[in-house]
């Protein structure tokens, strides 16, 4: 599930009801935590580095004031460093209409203003949440920025072949929630890995397919056929109303795990950085942090690359 952190400029700046409101108009679409700072002490480490680890979204909250654009730009410059996408600036207390124009003029992310802290539900209706959930991290030396990879925490689960549907569909949802989009290949393997299963056969897999349908039947997630994941022989999963499409790091996935839409989508930002067609399926694998090309991720990656230049 997408989450959203919001991030406090200052110390002391009481952001809960702030987060309970973004809380009831998310619903289940997103996740929404707080931190003090983005150098805080949070759950045994630091915050910056948990919110890169989950894949989280930033949203400062700045108390409108005198120091108000140097605390944001300091905060705002500081996340995207991290390689943390920064989705918006919320100005809070007396004075924030005003100077919200102060830091929406720099042209950073969209920023918007909330006088009352304490009762924030009416100000939160014209927020546009779901364009901030699928924000991307932005790249501050020329280079290609990539989201964080948020990996399933496998646990046993109940073996695929047996089990009910009861039983399947909530881990199911658990590892699309979390990898999503993701092909339904690796999440059916990460399934079951977990139970103890080795290789994924027929047997186990029909039973997690099936799963997959019943979820997509109750709008839990999405499930996009092989056709329309760009001639991969797979499905793709993710969470329902969540972008179909994700660029991030490599994370735990071999390459041939990785959606096809998603290397386009590294790519396209390749080409942008200055990298020519020829030098894209070389300049994917240095971005993932691999280095063997073998022929069949080369015929792969060329492919992608046609693709990519052909929708640039």
């Amino acid at each position: 599930m997408p989450e959203l952190v919001v991030v406090s400029t200052q110390a002391g700046l009481d952001a809960r009801d702030l987060v309970r409101g973004l809380e009831r108009a998310l619903g289940d679409r997103g996740a929404v935590t707080s931190a003090p700072g983005l150098l805080a002490d949070v759950d045994g480490g630091v915050a910056r580095d948990l919110m890169r680890a989950r894949g989280a979204v930033v949203c400062v909250l700045a108390p409108a004031g005198a120091d108000l654009a140097s605390h944001v730009l300091l905060t705002v410059e500081g996340a995207r460093a991290a390689g943390l996408a920064v989705a918006a600036v919320i100005v809070a207390g007396p004075g924030a209409d005003a100077q919200r124009a102060r830091i929406a003029e720099r042209g950073l992310v969209e920023v918007v203003a909330l006088p009352d802290p304490q009762t924030p539900s009416t100000a939160i209706a014209g927020w546009p949440l779901e364009e901030w959930l699928a924000a991307e991290p932005v790249a501050t030396d020329g280079g290609v920025a990539l989201a964080g990879y948020t990996a399933w925490e496998a646990r046993p689960v109940p073996d695929p072949r047996t089990a009910g549907r009861e039983a399947i569909g909530p881990v199911l949802l658990e590892i699309v929630a979390k990898e999503g989009p993701v092909l339904a290949s690796r999440a059916y393997r990460l399934y079951n890995k977990a139970a103890g299963g080795k290789a994924l056969t027929t047997i186990a897999r029909a039973p997690l397919s099936g799963s997959a349908y019943r979820l997509r039947q109750a709008g839990a997630i999405e499930l996009e056929p092989a056709a329309a994941c760009g001639g991969e022989e797979d499905e793709l999963l993710r969470p329902a109303g969540t972008p179909p499409v994700r660029v991030r790091e490599l994370g735990p996935r071999t390459l041939d795990e990785v959606p096809e839409a998603e290397i386009v989508g590294l790519m396209a930002r390749l080409l942008a950085a200055g990298r020519t067609e020829d030098e894209l399926p070389r300049a994917t694998l240095d971005t993932y942090g691999l280095v063997r090309m073998t022929a069949k991720a080369e015929a792969a990656l060329v492919r992608a690359a046609t693709m990519a230049v052909q929708d640039s």
